[in-house]
């Protein structure tokens, strides 16, 4: 493709294109691969299969759909620079777009309560998360939810065009109905109030305990840390999950926001929107899974098992033992 012979539709040059090519094309085979994994090592080992776990298996499932049903298309968007299928799929585009993206926040959101539950009431949890088959009801609820908030438009409520700013099909915010865009923008500013809140009494709680542990200790002449090992990874992991979650949704949620208000975001923060949206499907195995010692240890039991063969990888860890670590 010559700089002469080349013609885009949006008067982006040769570099511009192939630069978001190749992040997109990365970023969708690096959710892939992380996202596949986490799935694996939840079915493939028994002492993965938690309660917290199946929730983060959820995440994983929403971000494979995002990365198979919508990267894909856009990234043939950010080729062509326009939409080459029919109006109707791109219709059928823009809901599963919406659909994964709510069942991805949503997901996230049951995770932050079923940590802050489990750590700030936990005279509670049993009540709320009595066992696996409930945890998977939850999961199918989020999947529910998602779609009906998701799929109005296609039955007339609202309406859908390939948007050339974000180069993807999506909801037209001024010819589509208001209380939709309302709707969106309070789920997803409702969504990152509850994160935020779940692991911010998770640190609280954590740090107070410690704290009278602390004094407890001091009170018979001992010194101890202020904060054990264990403790600093949980705080890192709370601080991390809140940090990418406002990174990778905090533009969109703001550029929704803004049009409840009829406001019309800047062109280039619409251009990269999409790049920090599915950004998060490749850092939320990092997050939930390669920080998380439990996730770190299966990885590498599985990735022993693919390297190095199934049965020697298997006695090796028989060796070792079949710790289970309950991490929140």
């Amino acid at each position: 493709m010559s700089q002469a012979t080349f013609s885009d539709p949006l008067g982006r040059s040769v570099a511009e294109i192939t630069l978001g090519i190749t992040f997109a094309i990365l970023v969708c085979l690096a959710a892939i691969i992380g996202n596949v994994l986490v799935v694996y090592v939840v079915i493939k080992y028994s002492e993965m299969q938690t309660i917290t776990n199946i929730f983060i298996q959820n995440l994983a499932l929403t971000d494979i759909a995002t990365a198979t049903l919508n990267m894909p298309f856009w990234t043939g968007s950010l080729y062509m620079g326009r939409w080459n299928f029919s109006q109707g799929w791109c219709e059928v585009s823009a809901s599963i777009i919406l659909v994964t993206a709510m069942a991805s926040v949503l997901s996230m959101g049951l995770i932050a309560l079923n940590r802050y539950i489990k750590v700030v009431k936990r005279a509670l949890y049993i009540k709320f998360f009595p066992s696996k088959r409930v945890a998977w009801m939850y999961c199918g609820v989020v999947w529910l939810v998602s779609v009906l908030f998701a799929t109005p438009a296609l039955y007339g409520w609202g309406k859908i065009d390939f948007d050339s700013d974000l180069l993807l099909c999506f909801f037209k915010w001024k010819e589509g109905h208001f209380s939709l865009v309302v709707m969106i923008a309070w789920f997803f500013n409702g969504m990152a109030s509850t994160i935020s809140y779940s692991y911010w009494r998770i640190y609280q709680t954590l740090k107070e305990s410690t704290n009278n542990i602390n004094a407890n200790v001091a009170q018979i002449g001992v010194g101890a840390p202020r904060l054990n090992r264990a403790d600093f990874k949980l705080l890192k992991t709370c601080f991390t999950v809140v940090c990418f979650f406002f990174t990778t949704w905090g533009l969109p949620s703001i550029i929704t926001s803004l049009a409840t208000y009829g406001v019309s975001a800047p062109c280039v923060t619409l251009k990269v929107a999409p790049y920090f949206t599915f950004s998060g499907s490749f850092v939320n195995p990092i997050i939930y899974g390669i920080m998380n010692p439990q996730f770190k240890e299966a990885f590498k039991k599985a990735l022993e098992c693919w390297c190095y063969g199934y049965h020697n990888a298997e006695q090796n860890h028989a060796r070792a033992g079949a710790a289970v670590i309950h991490t929140l």
